[in-house]
């Protein structure tokens, strides 16, 4: 087993992510789970993670605050704390903090490796 310590969580950087903390919370350089990527997003308030399209499916589960995410179509979907949203791969989203405190969420993804 891999015990990871929120204050241990090793930061990574994710493309045009320029307002967002991140923290790899289990696999990938944070631990042996080779199955899926975890990660810890705070986004600063204000923060913008431009429409973009990601090669793999996510989930987002809000931890803190509200998230607001866009599809390409201008839909908009608000997420509070406790919410989660599955985005498929090669479908075009945005990831808003349109407040003026931090919002944080998980993000899990597959592993690059499967």
């Amino acid at each position: 087993m891999d015990v990871v310590r929120f204050a241990d969580a090793p930061f990574y950087s994710a493309p045009d992510h320029d307002d967002v903390l991140a923290r790899r919370l289990q696999g990938g350089e944070a631990s042996s789970a080779d199955f899926a990527l975890v990660g810890h997003s705070t986004l600063i308030a204000g923060a913008v993670i431009p429409m973009d399209a990601a090669v793999i499916g996510k989930i987002y589960v809000v931890t803190d605050g509200v998230i607001v995410v866009e599809q390409e179509d201008g839909a908009l979907h608000e997420l509070r704390v406790g919410d989660s949203i599955f985005v498929p791969a090669g479908e075009a989203r945005a990831v808003l903090n349109l407040t003026d405190t931090p919002a944080a969420m998980i993000v899990v993804t597959p592993s690059p490796s499967l």
